[in-house]
């Protein structure tokens, strides 16, 4: 069987190595978290032509390395847009909650001055065995194993922690073993990758960390390669945002949204 982000046995989620994060090796990295209450949703939604337009998932604590239940409820049905709430817990502990918009496509005649832009960058066409972590010369000797060393990556631009990077990367398993991943779940579990291709170092071994995450998709990504073009900025009141726009061999798809506050990157000393 291919490796996954988690294994399913019966009605819990079992995390993976490949699901650690970088802050600690007993914590899950939030792409895998996010992913997976999104594909948690996709399931859950009684109508399979919806697509995930918008997802928002709050952080409320680290996830554990540990097994995971996810529930889910209806908000609001319907055939042309849904919603719906998840919830991630740790035993009786609630470590995540999210929403998610679905809704419809259809056609739309567009003018030419509301369309989105065209795309701006070609996708890698060839094998990449590079990581993200490889990639951005991102050293972690704290927790060497996770998402961050299995997602690939090609860097256009930045990506050198000064709050500004432009990639491309790949999610190269499944979120669950055994279940195809949607383009909606591959961009929601790669989404949180914002962060860290316009990570914002403050100096001193300061870092940031976010909070949350809030995907909106205007269409479904294509291909197996996701853009991040991430912007990372912070008041003196230490919080701060990023925003990053997702792109594909076609043009956008989509924007992220995180809110960031300082961290101490692991193994910093001070």
């Amino acid at each position: 069987m291919i490796e996954a982000l988690f294994r399913r046995e019966g009605d819990l989620y079992i995390p993976t190595p490949s699901s650690r994060g970088p802050w600690s090796p007993q914590h899950l990295h939030g792409g895998p978290v996010v992913g997976l209450m999104a594909h948690a949703m996709e399931h859950a939604s009684d109508n399979a032509s919806l697509n995930l337009a918008r997802l928002t998932v709050d952080l409320l604590r680290p996830a554990p390395d540990a097994p995971l239940a996810v529930t889910t409820r209806l908000v609001r049905g319907g055939s042309r847009l849904q919603i719906l709430e998840a919830s991630l817990l740790a035993g009786d502990i609630k470590v995540a909650r999210a929403s998610a918009l679905f809704m419809a496509h259809s056609e739309a005649v567009v003018p030419e001055y509301g369309r989105f832009s065209p795309a701006e960058y070609e996708p890698p066409t060839g094998p990449v065995d590079v990581n993200i972590s490889e990639a951005a010369g991102w050293t972690n000797q704290y927790s060497p194993v996770g998402l961050h060393s299995k997602a690939k990556a090609v860097l256009i631009d930045g990506v050198h922690a000064k709050g500004q990077g432009i990639a491309w990367m790949k999610l190269p398993l499944p979120v669950v073993e055994g279940v195809e991943t949607s383009p909606g779940v591959m961009a929601a579990t790669l989404c949180d990758f914002g962060n860290g291709v316009g990570q914002l170092s403050l100096g001193g071994g300061v870092g940031c960390i976010n909070a949350d995450a809030t995907l909106y998709l205007h269409r479904m990504p294509v291909g197996e390669w996701l853009g991040l073009d991430a912007r990372s900025r912070m008041q003196e009141t230490a919080v701060g945002l990023v925003e990053t726009t997702l792109f594909d061999r076609q043009g956008p798809v989509g924007k992220v949204m995180q809110t960031i506050l300082p961290m101490r990157m692991p193994g910093a000393e001070g």
